[in-house]
């Protein structure tokens, strides 16, 4: 945290001096299966933590999961959200953008199929409004793309995003999606702030520590990594295994719920192989990762 805290002073240095630099943490954390509630606790406490040291302008993003209802709430809510925290905490100045990044995960090596990834990321990045698409390539599966790739996913991209910018998506599920990640995504954050007696710098290391803010995947030793995604049976990303994130038995049946039906409608139990079928999935040519293709 320091070093970033020195990163966000000397942002806020430069603002205080007439320039203005936009600040964009990273938001996709691991990119496998990472739940909005996660990666937008993530993001807001990163923001308030720039916002504390001076930054004026900051980019909040979000990785694409794959299911349409549940990122475009995603993107909607996380900059809602960020905003609703910075000026609970006296930030009412700080502009808030959002930024999309198209799958991060396991890509089809075929490059037609890898189109249809890029082109789904596209849809929702245009859907939900997103101030910027982070846009992958056909060559995702096969290396370092060439300019070329590069061009082409930019130029499908902006195809898709140009023929759905007059159009908007608005319905009683995406409703219901907003006000789950929402709901989850205060409980982490309130946590944090409760750990650090309300100094969200100190609260947020306790956080990570006890697990009340948990990273599926990732590498660094001081993550937890006892709370476990899988898709549900809509391809939404759920949590397996909560645990230690501060959920209510509301929360905790609801996701219980959700695997429970998946289970049932592949006929097998509700299990790690799921989490290893779904990491491979998409670049199977799927979005659910089944027993059997």
């Amino acid at each position: 945290i320091l070093d970033w805290q020195y990163v966000d002073r000397l942002a806020g240095l430069y603002e205080e001096n007439g320039v203005a630099i936009n600040r964009e943490p990273y938001g996709p954390l691991t990119g496998t299966l990472v739940p909005p509630c996660v990666s937008h606790a993530v993001a807001i406490i990163e923001a308030l933590l720039a916002a504390e040291q001076g930054v004026k302008n900051i980019t909040v993003g979000y990785g694409q999961c794959g299911n349409l209802i549940q990122d475009v709430a995603a993107i909607q809510t996380l900059e809602e959200l960020t905003e609703e925290y910075l000026k609970k905490y006296g930030y009412d100045d700080v502009v808030v953008t959002t930024v999309l990044h198209q799958w991060m995960g396991g890509f089809p090596a075929d490059e037609a199929k890898a189109f249809g990834v890029i082109s789904l990321g596209s849809t929702i990045a245009a859907l939900a409004k997103a101030t910027k698409v982070i846009v992958k390539t056909p060559h995702e599966a096969i290396g370092i793309p060439t300019k070329e790739a590069n061009a082409a996913g930019l130029r499908c991209t902006k195809q898709v995003v140009n023929m759905l910018s007059d159009q908007a998506i608005q319905n009683v599920e995406l409703e219901v999606e907003k006000g789950i990640i929402r709901h989850e995504t205060r409980l982490i954050v309130d946590k944090c702030f409760e750990l650090g007696n309300g100094d969200i710098a100190l609260g947020v290391c306790r956080g990570v520590k006890a697990g009340v803010v948990d990273v599926p995947f990732a590498p660094c030793r001081a993550n937890a990594g006892q709370m476990l995604p899988a898709r549900d049976n809509e391809g939404a990303v759920r949590i397996m295994n909560i645990g230690n994130l501060p959920f209510d038995k509301e929360l905790r049946d609801f996701h219980a719920a959700k695997m429970a039906q998946r289970a049932k409608e592949e006929n097998r139990k509700v299990s790690f192989q799921m989490v290893i079928d779904d990491v491979y999935a998409i670049g199977k040519g799927r979005l659910v990762g089944r027993p059997r293709y």
